[in-house]
């Protein structure tokens, strides 16, 4: 199976959190914007000559006390311009990319997996029961 066709599978949640991501030894700082059991997207400054396809991620999981270490590949990086200049004149971008967990821990590995069927699961509650309220004319 390729990765196209497994694209999307695992269920996952919109967060907004920071991460840090090893790069060749070099951390850098994102901030999370989707989690699933099988990865991550992520939004952070882009560097070309730090940027590298086999990253470390650290990630905290917003109300739990354990942090998640695991080796990500690259699968996509999409760019975008920001206003003005960057240091001598140069344009400045944003890279949001896909990053697959390829490798972890069984552990941490459920405790993600675990973590967004949790919210998943508190969104559709909360959802419902929006639903269910009275209205007010």
């Amino acid at each position: 199976m390729n990765w196209s066709s497994t694209r999307r599978v695992a269920p996952r949640i919109t967060l907004d959190t920071f991460c840090s991501l090893l790069v060749d030894g070099r951390e850098r700082h994102a901030v999370v914007l989707e989690l699933s059991a099988s990865g991550v997207r992520v939004e952070r400054p882009f560097e070309p000559a730090r940027e590298g396809r086999i990253v470390q991620l650290e990630l905290e999981l917003p109300g739990i006390d354990e942090i998640i270490w695991a080796r990500g590949e690259v699968r996509f990086a999409r760019l975008s311009p920001l206003p003005g200049p960057g240091p001598e004149g140069a344009p400045r971008f944003t890279c949001r990319a896909g990053i697959h967990i390829a490798a972890a821990t069984q552990h941490d590995r459920r405790l993600l997996r675990d973590y967004v069927l949790e919210q998943r699961r508190r969104l559709r509650a909360g959802a419902a029961a929006r639903r269910h309220l009275p209205r007010c004319a």
